[in-house]
């Protein structure tokens, strides 16, 4: 099943569940509605009846004298119990109007009229154990009841009437249940329409909110197919999905400035590897001919060849340094800066002799990794010592907000170079005459964007350069 597919079907079994649920809710209040009024009806019926006693007597003997007078006598007989008591509000059992009986404490139909005897055959109401209670006042509070008779549903009443007798007045529920009935049928047929319909929304719901997300991974698709970094998917909403469009777009950006970094560090480190590699094969083919050689000649060639293995070792391990943004073994740990600031002091001292470094750091706490803060502050320490004249001075200094600044007595940078001093192999006309691979600053950078720091550089008032380092302190 499609995405768009769940999305109907899920739309639709919602509406379903919801159009179910008030459905059902809908046909009980109407229930208990209908049943409701039919009770009051009952109970309206009872308590007149109750009222008017003499209304039972006549009415019980109309039902049961109706078979023994011939036409003329019963009407004779309506017309004389009309003028006397007023119009029964009961008919026969089975219509619409209250059916109503006497019951006394043998659980017989009784008869307030001495001279009625009640048929055998005649149609009664169910006599129970509690009918006889309620007549009997054992029982004293009326109920009602729900009875099925002869494959009817009828709603019965049963209060006191007089010591020793019990009222009951029903009703068949014809009506509820036709009513019900409609009811229902208008129900169901709703709710399939309602699902009905749903299911169509929901499509097109479904097909007008999934749009972007199939836009977006037919854009996948495409990158993955072609390798194109530099497609991007156009995004104006600023929903969710325009959301997703952006990172998305956000995500390809950054791998095409990784590729593009990853291109342009294999290209610089080839051409930087380049040079040494090819002035050692010289000098060790030169070695090779060791008849040729003087013994002062070998001797410097060897030194030559030692140096030239030193930087390329350096260079090895500034590529490896520059290649990684982040590495998954680096554990962030709490650690006082002013300590590394001083350990890689001592050993710029010890690699430039003819340099003094005069430091002045301040105990500052801060959360990076060893390893790569020491990298990095080294790196700015060679950079100072190697810029400064002999007997020049270096001047470090650490605050305590996390801000290292170092500061050489050198020529400065040059104008034209400051806005690439952080540059990958990015060496200027004087440094390609020295030592040097170019990564010494950007390792730098990178070592203080991935602590979260910056790093600036520019030129002292009085001469020399001036490189700001800052990190942020441990919280």
């Amino acid at each position: 099943m499609t995405f768009r597919a769940r999305v109907a079907a899920t739309a639709a079994l919602a509406v379903a569940v919801a159009v179910v649920l008030v459905s059902v809710a809908a046909y009980g209040a109407s229930s208990r509605s209908l049943r409701a009024e039919l009770d009051q009806d009952l109970e309206e019926t009872a308590t007149e009846l109750i009222n008017r006693p003499e209304q039972i007597v006549v009415g019980l003997v109309l039902q049961i004298e109706r078979d023994r007078f011939d036409d003329g006598r019963f009407d004779d007989f309506r017309g004389r119990y009309r003028a006397g008591f007023g119009e029964l509000p009961a008919g026969q059992f089975g219509g619409a109007s209250a059916f109503a009986q006497v019951v006394d404490t043998q659980g017989r139909l009784a008869s307030l009229a001495g001279d009625v005897e009640v048929p055998a055959d005649f149609d009664y109401l169910p006599i129970d154990e509690q009918v006889v209670a309620v007549a009997a006042g054992t029982q004293r509070s009326g109920y009602y009841e729900t009875v099925d008779i002869d494959g009817a549903a009828v709603r019965i009443l049963t209060e006191p009437l007089a010591p020793g007798l019990a009222l009951q007045v029903a009703r068949p529920l014809d009506e509820v249940e036709a009513s019900l009935n409609q009811l229902a049928i208008f129900l169901g047929i709703g709710s399939l329409g309602g699902v009905a319909l749903a299911a169509g929304l929901g499509l097109i719901v479904a097909r007008l909110a999934v749009r972007p997300v199939v836009e977006l991974t037919a854009s996948a698709e495409h990158v993955a197919e072609t390798r194109d970094l530099s497609f991007r998917i156009e995004t104006a909403s600023p929903d969710e999905l325009g959301r997703l469009g952006r990172s998305f777009n956000t995500m390809l950006e950054a791998l095409e400035n990784s590729e593009d970094a990853r291109r342009q560090l294999v290209a610089d480190a080839s051409h930087e590897l380049r040079t040494p590699l090819t002035s050692l094969r010289t000098n060790i083919e030169v070695l090779a001919d060791a008849g040729a050689l003087s013994d002062m000649d070998r001797a410097g060639l060897v030194g030559d060849v030692v140096q030239q293995l030193d930087e390329l070792n350096l260079l090895v391990s500034d590529l490896i340094d520059a290649a990684r943004e982040a590495d998954e073994d680096d554990a962030f740990e709490t650690l006082d800066l002013a300590a590394i600031v001083r350990d890689a002091a001592e050993r710029a001292a010890r690699n430039h002799p003819t340099v003094a470094l005069e430091v002045d750091a301040e105990p500052v706490v801060v959360n990076g990794v060893p390893r790569r803060l020491g990298r990095a502050v080294g790196n700015l320490l060679d950079n100072a010592a190697k810029w400064s004249p002999d007997g020049g001075t270096v001047d470090v200094s650490l605050t305590g907000d996390g801000v290292l600044t170092v500061r050489d007595h050198g020529p400065g940078f040059a104008d034209a170079d400051l806005p690439h001093v952080f540059d990958r192999f990015y060496r200027s006309a004087e440094a390609r005459a020295m030592p040097g691979s170019g990564l010494g600053l950007s390792i730098v950078a990178q070592v203080a964007a991935t602590h979260g720091g910056s790093v600036r550089a520019a030129n002292h008032p009085e001469g020399g350069a001036v490189v700001t380092f800052a990190v942020p302190i441990a919280s």
